[in-house]
């Protein structure tokens, strides 16, 4: 209850405010009585001390201190009795006092001590009871409404009608979603500056606003939890007003019930979720072998009849050691939430394409599926409209929400039966992405040529293969080794063309057709047999891989 309501009981008659009146509307939860030195040690906020100043009576400066660090902790005031060991309380702490608005209260002597504590918690214990039973009240009200089928809005209103002021709800970022009126709205864009300054300033996940009650320029914000911050109801309530604690109970209770129906609502949408992730990854990995299954959930997604499709994979970037990113997450409380809250993300970037899509995840992927009008050129090196709207919406997730993501593109198929083909894609381009130590990059799938290929195997076995293929051609020293390995090379360059290699080497015919008879001579294979061609062609394809350091 408030200070004033409480020093307006009849057991506080003649007592009288010295210092501090600014304060006199704080709150107070206890009452306590101690006369002992190191009594500040023990006092906790907004709590209000009756004391004699026994304690303090040789040391007129202590009760100064007292004052000082009652202030500091939080305490509701201070109700001294004077002219028994204090004549009357000190000017210099009437001063600090008022300088730092904490009330000192100066009791009369009529009424003892532990009377004025004993009236004082009777009343505070009532009081505690009333706002319990109100608080029920209004729990099982705002429930009932939405057993009725009320809506959000509907409580909202109830709420405002309950506490005689505006109500709105806002999200987690400080967007209005209802109000109860024109007024709510207005107010609402009155906070709304500093609401944005306290998101910006703020270290929740995202730039979002804190998960627990606080208070902006007289209007009180009471979060709205589920697993994770929702939002919060905001009202202005007037600190010194006699149903303060009411109303503020009162927002609680909406704050609940209404956090109680968005987690209906949420499990409801992460069953509906999960279904359709379960499908999409069993589609994806090629499980799927029910035509008409398949063809009545594509169509159920409205994905049916479009010329092409696309998929993507998007991974939040943590770290090059992907492994060990995840784990770290796992192991903090808000992986749940923050993946929840990047999904949400996405849909909605994705939302602004105007294109038929449907989002779902897989491992630590988010997987989107898009149909399209008409096919689109996702080739490393060209830049096409489609790429570039991807890439804006890595930046757009960047800067706006505080999320680093990468993507993969898979090439775009005209049959439904080769998306998954695209996913594959998709994929295999991240990892691409990942293994050039690339960060919030948008990667198209390149179709590995022959080198490629060959990187993939360890480059003992390509020095091994090489030097086995070259083995009597390398024994040669000098420029005859040099001359031998680049007509052979060049042969196969011309598709074993003679006259074609002595042009592009500048030699007479002849000695092509020397050189190349010696080549087979100290290597003892045909050159011109296809099995053997095969094995120089391969040989000459590794020369880069195995010379380079």
């Amino acid at each position: 209850m408030l200070l004033k309501d409480l020093i307006s009981l009849p057991v506080y008659a003649n007592a009288v405010i010295v210092a501090g009146r600014e304060g006199i509307s704080n709150t107070v939860q206890s009452i306590t009585i101690m006369d002992a030195p190191d009594i500040i040690h023990y006092l906790k906020p907004q709590e209000l001390l009756l004391t004699t100043g026994y304690a303090m009576k040789d040391h007129p400066d202590a009760l100064l201190s007292l004052v000082t660090n009652m202030a500091n902790v939080g305490c509701a005031g201070l109700a001294i009795k004077t002219k028994r060991f204090f004549r009357e309380v000190p000017p210099e702490v009437i001063k600090r006092a008022d300088e730092l608005q904490f009330p000192v209260i100066e009791l009369s002597l009529e009424q003892s001590l532990g009377d004025i504590s004993s009236h004082s918690l009777s009343h505070i214990l009532e009081k505690r009871t009333d706002e319990l039973n109100y608080a029920l009240t209004t729990h099982k009200q705002f429930s009932q409404m939405i057993m009725q089928g009320k809506s959000t809005q509907d409580i909202i209103e109830e709420l405002s009608l309950l506490i005689s002021s505006p109500v709105m709800l806002i999200d987690s970022e400080a967007k209005l979603l209802c109000s109860s009126g024109g007024a709510a709205s207005q107010q609402y864009r009155s906070l709304l500056p500093s609401l944005q300054e306290r998101i910006g300033s703020s270290l929740e996940p995202g730039g979002q606003l804190p998960q627990t009650p606080f208070t902006i320029a007289a209007s009180v914000f009471h979060p709205i939890m589920t697993y994770q911050l929702e939002g919060y109801v905001v009202a202005s309530i007037d600190r010194s007003h006699a149903h303060y604690n009411l109303s503020k109970h009162a927002m609680e209770q909406a704050a609940n019930v209404i956090g109680l129906e968005l987690m209906k609502r949420q499990a409801v949408k992460e069953r509906s979720r999960r279904y359709k992730n379960e499908f999409f990854s069993d589609f994806v990995d090629g499980l799927i072998s029910s035509e008409q299954e398949l063809t009545h959930r594509i169509k159920y997604y409205r994905l049916m009849n479009h010329p092409y499709y696309v998929s993507i994979v998007v991974k939040r970037d943590t770290s090059y050691d992907t492994a060990d990113a995840s784990s770290t997450l796992e192991s903090d409380g808000r992986f749940i939430s923050e993946r929840d809250r990047h999904y949400n993300v996405l849909k909605n970037e994705f939302s602004k394409l105007d294109q038929r899509f449907v989002l779902f995840t897989k491992n630590d992927y988010f997987c989107i599926l898009i149909a399209l009008q008409r096919s689109i050129d996702v080739k490393s090196g060209k830049v096409s409209k489609f790429l570039e709207q991807m890439r804006q919406v890595v930046d757009s997730l960047h800067l706006l929400h505080g999320i680093p993501i990468s993507m993969g593109v898979g090439n775009p198929v005209s049959q439904l039966a080769d998306i998954p083909l695209s996913y594959k894609e998709a994929v295999e381009a991240l990892q691409t992405g990942y293994d050039a130590r690339k960060r919030q990059f948008v990667q198209p799938y390149r179709a590995k040529n022959f080198n490629n290929l060959l990187r993939m195997i360890p480059k003992e076995e390509l020095k091994e293969y090489y030097e086995d293929t070259f083995k009597d051609l390398l024994h040669i020293e000098g420029k005859e080794r040099s001359d031998l390995l680049k007509t052979l090379s060049t042969f196969y360059e011309t598709h074993c063309q003679l006259a074609e290699t002595a042009k592009q080497l500048f030699v007479h015919r002849n000695t092509v057709t020397y050189r190349l008879e010696k080549c087979e001579r100290l290597t003892g294979r045909d050159l011109r047999d296809p099995v053997e061609s095969l094995r120089f062609r391969t040989a000459f394809s590794m020369e880069s891989i195995v010379h380079s350091d």
